[in-house]
């Protein structure tokens, strides 16, 4: 034993078998290392036998022979981990995953590829949910030992990737068998890479995320009656990858979650049903690879051995056609186990309809043969029944599909010049929903063949693993399909050419030679290839991702020794150090790259931006500014240079949008939930610091619940170097509304009407012209100081100022009282622009800018009011220079509900001559910004309106002092604390905390007012709320889409009408209602009609 095997101490070698030996726990083992340290010669006589033995086994198997890495030696150790080595590779002897813990299909230092999961709770199911929602997207195959040897990325049944295992804990993909073939990478989210280019060549995992359309199932034969149990078939279908089957015998529903009956994996589940007569109801459904379950199917099988029992056997084919060479019959043998009458029918759901093919007496247990030519069936899906009859009668099922049309065969990769090893597979693309028949294919230029008949290949290889292209030589692969039909396919043809060498690259000269640039200087380099090829000049480390440059000869073709000089433009690089590839491609195809390297150093830094106010939109943590002040900051990294871009401190710079301006220095454009639309403005710069720019705009606030963003150009800015930013800087934010909320005016209404619309005595009818609630309107329409032509209208109330008249219009006094009229010539010092800086009268604005087909232009409402600011040599209109257009819970105070005319819906008190009409607020609907907050003053209406439409508008100055707050009272009430009005926290007919309980009712308009006359809650006296309450718990900030009101204070409130107690005037047999759908509200709805009820009292 001594001269078997004599060797000196390696660190290294000591350290493996040390490992590998690592669990067996007894003591030879330390003994047998440490005589490798002492570099010994090794005679043990303690455990003699068996150190003899295992002594002969190390020296043989590992420390006398060459080094590599096959480690079947630790098979006959046992020391393998669960497995036998053989040539290097893995055999689990059991199966390595266990449920819930992380894969990793491209090796342990690959990272996490998904979760185990099975849909059973066991191996029966097992695979890999990628997205590690519990669903698998990655489905096992197992071979006969129950350990996965394989992937089916498509749900299809048949194996897509090979598993390679290195241990039981170490393994990855590949496109072969037995570890053959290419390496495929898991691209999460994505697909599989079979290649090696970083690109997923099979996208299954993103069409499987984007999936969401359910499965489809069928099962056969046909639900009927049976005299012997049969085996039945579950077929589970998608359009992109169909999973799991689940069904049940026992009447129950079948179930994913929780498990309710048998689950398996895809795509077939066959199962034998009958083993005793009686009437069996199965019960099926199947769940797709992304996890959308189809709707259960339920069918019924009777068994009765005194039915006869149809065999099929020997079909030639499931397909059939009448072209030429094609299988043109369909032909089968069968049998009955009883004699008696039998018919074999067409097309038929049962033993009477159909076509009959052919009838007559059938002998017990006697072999027929039948054949159906091609043109007896329809073109598409065919069921042929076979029917014995003897008491009762039996039957047998065949699915035949006619299919005229040649199968489609793709080849996956296409021809082409390629740099890496290639593994081509193919795809079948064919009308029969069972699938393609067989591909054959050659690589020596023949033609390949197939008898299409019989499946028979006549020339060339079956198709039934990726095929390997030759390299570095040219390729001609020539493909046939064949479907299951016999139809063929036209022999094609793919050429390719595979070479793996790559060329040698040098640089000559740089210039400059120190390859150092200042802020505008461009790096040329002079370099040679020793290969002909393709070349790109790149920034980064990786010739397959960098990005190409831009500049002279930075990319085309090079001829092997012939210099080329490359001009690399200042602006691709960035200050510092610059990573620069030249990249010379082997290939057009999946390339492999010769390449040189070298670094380009920029030394001046150009200007961000530190942060900008209003910060960015981050959904992650999202920020609602607010609206005031209309202003934009941006803080930039160093000091910048103040007096540059016609932006200094004081410029102001009107943009208009059409016509559209050339290189402005900012826009800005709010989103309508599909477009960005422009709204014109004018911007005020002022650099309070040498490093922050503040641009005030025109438009004074933003427009509420608004996703605005905004651009400003890098040429009108440059640090006191002279560096210019590298981009725009840019900006996105959302608005919130102004915490701004008016306690609920009167609503003027001091009539009272009965259902019919008569008038009625208001005492006892707790209508609102008797109730009265709400704040008593007080306006003063004033002329200051300096100001003689301009009228302004105080709400004394609300502390608002408005200009007097709407625009189009302008004030006149005479004999102490203020009119307002049509404007005939527009004032040069005080009236809105046009695009040539014209003075135009201007009484209709949409939301935003635009310009109609006649190329007329239509500014925004949103700036409309900008103008005033500069009336009176900038001193503004009225001496007020604050002046915009107004919020909707501002416009909202000064409709008034008592007018029994056609009158504009103004308080006649200080809006003289108002226009009956529809006005824009400032306010965006949040749930839908196409449209925008108005009201219609034509009656009072608040609501939302398209915001191309041209409406008018009033200006405003001023702002409200109070915002809205509530307290839940615990009670079912809920407390204004603003407006000091209690509110019915359910809507009549609902209940406790969360007003589930009940269900809300809906009664006509006199029912109401009755109902919160009578209600009994909390020891309040009720009432139904006037138009103006009502409106005060709207809550426009809300981004629902089905009801805006506050849900947590206001629960389960329905998305539909709420009435009031205000009758519409004009026609007064309606009454107003709220509509929480929008938020908008109605005079239109008959008093007679029903609408729901929440009631309000006098607090607290």
């Amino acid at each position: 034993m001594e001269k078997v095997c004599a060797f000196k101490y390696s660190a290294q070698g000591a350290l493996a078998v040390k490992q590998s030996l690592a669990g067996i726990g007894i003591e030879f083992l330390e003994l047998l290392i440490l005589s490798f340290g002492k570099g010994t010669k090794m005679i043990l006589k303690r455990y003699f036998v068996l150190f003899q033995f295992l002594l002969l086994i190390f020296c043989f198997s590992f420390f006398c022979k060459p080094q590599s890495t096959d480690y079947s030696f630790l098979s006959y150790l046992g020391l393998a981990g669960q497995g036998s080595y053989i040539n290097g590779i893995f055999y689990p002897s059991s199966n390595p995953f266990v449920i819930g813990d992380m894969s990793h299909l491209n090796g342990l230092s690959g990272g996490d590829t998904g979760t185990v999961v099975s849909a059973t709770g066991d191996d029966s199911t097992l695979g890999i949910s990628t997205r590690n929602n519990g669903v698998a997207d990655i489905i096992f195959l197992f071979d006969e030992k129950g350990i996965p040897f394989a992937i089916d990325t498509d749900g299809n049944g048949v194996a897509d990737y090979y598993i390679c295992y290195k241990s039981a804990k170490e393994y990855y993909l590949t496109t072969g068998s037995r570890c053959t073939g290419n390496t495929v990478t898991v691209i999460v989210g994505q697909g599989y890479d079979t290649n090696g280019d970083g690109v997923a060549d099979n996208p299954i995992l993103s069409q499987i995320a984007s999936d969401s359309n359910p499965p489809n199932s069928v099962i056969s034969p046909s639900p009927g009656i049976y005299g012997s149990s049969t085996e039945l078939t579950i077929a589970c279908n998608d359009s992109v990858a169909p999973g799991n089957i689940v069904y049940t015998i026992d009447s129950s529903t079948p179930s994913f979650e929780p498990i309710q009956g048998s689950i398996s994996n895809p795509k077939l589940k066959k199962f034998t049903l009958g083993s005793s007569d009686g009437i069996y109801t199965v019960k099926y459904r199947c769940r797709d690879l992304a996890g959308n379950v189809e709707s259960v199917h339920t069918d019924s099988y009777e068994f009765n051995h005194n039915v006869p029992t149809v065999t099929i056997s020997n079909l030639n084919s499931s397909g059939v056609s009448s072209l030429t060479g094609a299988i043109g019959t369909a032909s089968f043998n069968w049998s009955s186990n009883y004699s008696g009458a039998y018919s074999i029918r067409l097309n038929a759901s049962n033993c009477q309809s159909g076509t009959i093919l052919q009838s007559g007496n059938v002998i017990a247990n006697i072999i027929n043969s039948f054949s159906i030519p091609a043109t007896s069936f329809n073109i598409g899906p065919n069921t042929i029944f076979v029917c014995a009859s003897a008491a009762l009668t039996g039957y047998q099922t065949l699915a035949i599909v006619r299919d005229e049309s040649q199968p489609s065969i793709i080849p996956n990769p296409g021809g082409g010049n390629y740099g890496k090893a290639q593994s081509v597979n193919f795809s079948c693309l064919d009308n029969n929903p069972l699938g393609c028949g067989k591909i054959a294919y050659t690589l020596d230029g023949s033609d390949p063949n197939i008898n299409a008949s019989n499946g028979t290949i006549l020339n060339g290889i079956e198709f039934q693993n990726p095929i390997s292209i030759p390299v570095n030589s040219a390729v001609t692969l020539k493909f046939i399909g064949a479907d299951l039909a016999g139809n063929l396919s036209p022999v094609q043809s793919a050429a390719y050419f595979i070479t793996t060498q790559v060329a040698t690259v040098t640089t000559n000269s740089f210039t400059p030679v120190s390859r150092v640039v200042n802020a505008t200087s461009d790096q040329s380099v002079t370099w040679v290839s020793d290969r002909n090829g393709v070349f790109t000049i790149r920034s980064g480390a990786n010739c397959d991702f960098g990005t190409i440059l831009s500049g002279t000869n930075v990319a085309g073709s090079v001829t092997a020794g012939v210099p080329v000089t490359s001009t690399i433009l200042n602006s691709n690089f960035v200050s510092g150090a610059n990573s620069i590839l030249i990249c010379v491609a082997n290939a057009a195809l999946d390339p492999l790259y010769g390449n040189t390297s070298f670094t380009i150093t920029k030394d001046n830094t150009r200007p961000t931006v530190s942060s900008t106010n209003p910060v960015d939109f981050n959904i992650a943590t999202p920020v609602f500014v607010t609206p005031s002040p209309g202003r934009i900051q941006i803080v930039f990294s160093k000091n910048m240079d103040t007096s540059f871009g016609g932006i200094s401190s004081g410029s102001k710079i009107k943009n208009v949008c059409y016509p559209v301006p050339t290189n402005p220095p900012l826009t800005i454009s709010v989103f309508d939930g599909v477009n960005w639309d422009c709204i014109d403005f004018t911007a005020t710069y002022t650099w309070v610091t040498a490093t922050t720019l503040q641009i005030d705009l025109s438009w004074i606030r933003f427009p509420e619940n608004a996703k605005v963003t905004w651009t400003l150009s890098k040429d009108v800015l440059r640090d006191v170097a002279g560096n210019t930013p590298l981009n725009d800087v840019q900006g996105t934010f959302f608005t919130a509304q102004r915490q701004e909320f008016f306690k609920p005016f009167k609503t003027d209404q001091t009539s009272c009407w009965d259902i019919s619309g008569n008038l009625v005595p208001c005492a006892g009818s707790n209508q609102d012209g008797q109730n009265q609630y709400g704040m008593t309107r007080s306006y003063t329409v004033r002329y200051y100081s300096g100001f003689a032509n301009d009228a302004v209208t105080e709400d004394n109330t609300s502390g608002l100022k408005w200009k007097t008249c709407s625009e189009g219009k302008i004030s006149a006094l005479n004999s102490g009282v203020t009119s307002c009229v049509d404007i005939v010539t527009p004032s040069a010092n005080c009236s809105p622009k046009d695009s040539s800086n014209q003075p135009v009268r201007l009484e209709y604005w949409p939301f935003y800018s635009f310009q109609d087909n006649s190329n007329q232009v239509y500014p925004s409402s949103v700036n409309g009011c900008s103008y005033l600011n500069e009336c009176n040599a900038g001193a503004g209109f009225a001496g007020i220079t604050n002046w915009r257009l107004p919020t909707q819970r501002e416009l909202d105070t000064l409709s008034v509900f008592g007018y029994s005319s056609g009158n504009a819906a103004f308080p006649s008190q200080g809006f003289p001559d108002p226009i009956a009409n529809y006005f824009w607020s400032s306010t965006l609907r949040k749930s839908n910004p196409f449209y925008a907050w108005g009201v219609n003053f034509n009656y009072g209406a608040s609501d939302v309106y398209v915001r191309s439409n041209t409406n008018n508008i009033r200006c405003v100055s001023g702002a409200g002092t109070q915002s809205q707050t509530f307290t839940d009272l615990g009670n079912e009430t809920i407390l204004d604390n603003t407006s000091n009005l209690v509110w019915q926290k359910c809507s009549a007919g609902l209940s406790g905390n969360t007003c589930n309980t009940g269900t809300a009712t809906k009664s006509t308009w006199s029912v109401a007012i009755n109902y919160c006359s009578s209600l009994n809650l909390a020891g309040r006296s009720w009432r139904l709320p006037n138009i103006k309450e009502l409106n005060s718990i709207v809550d426009m900030s809300s981004a629902s889409s089905i009801v805006t009101i506050d849900p947590v204070l206001f629960p389960n409130t329905k998305n539909a009408g709420y009435w009031s107690s205000s009758s519409y005037a004009p026609s007064p047999s309606n009454a107003w209602i709220a509509y929480f759908p929008t938020g908008g509200m109605s005079p239109f709805t008959g008093k007679s009609n029903t609408a729901y009820i929440r009631c309000v009292a006098n607090g607290p």
